[in-house]
């Protein structure tokens, strides 16, 4: 079973802190509370369960550098692979409101915005596009 690594930067710690406190429920009339989804796709993360392309997680644009998305009924979580079965979380936001506002572009340049701000190598803002280019399933 493949060991996976997660962290999130400071804004998205707060943010999680946030939908933790406002115990939203599904828009979706999903059971799972959003905070029970996010627990969910983390929690398989982290011990290893196999992740499908685009269902569970998906690159956004296919570029050097790529920028992915965690998804759940309720939320998007994106972030980028600096190395394999290690994501790094950065934005987080529900579902239905990314896609009606078409927001994927806006968060795949803020992420590319704060990795530059970060003044990270290159090497740990990851390249791989393909799902076996960033996790061992």
């Amino acid at each position: 079973m493949p060991v996976r690594r997660l962290y999130g930067t400071r804004d998205f710690v707060e943010w999680l802190k946030e939908r933790e406190r406002a115990s939203e429920a599904s828009r979706l009339g999903v059971e799972t509370s959003v905070i029970e989804q996010i627990d969910t796709i983390f929690h398989r993360f982290i011990v290893g369960d196999t992740f499908r392309n685009r269902w569970d997680f998906r690159c956004i644009k296919v570029e050097r550098h790529p920028v992915w998305e965690f998804k759940t009924p309720d939320m998007r979580i994106f972030g980028w692979f600096p190395a394999k079965d290690c994501f790094i979380a950065a934005y987080g936001g529900w579902a239905d409101y990314i896609k009606d506002h078409d927001l994927y572009r806006g968060y795949r340049l803020e992420i590319r915005r704060l990795r530059r701000e970060m003044s990270l190598a290159k090497e740990l803002c990851g390249e791989g596009t393909t799902p076996d280019d960033v996790i061992s399933n």
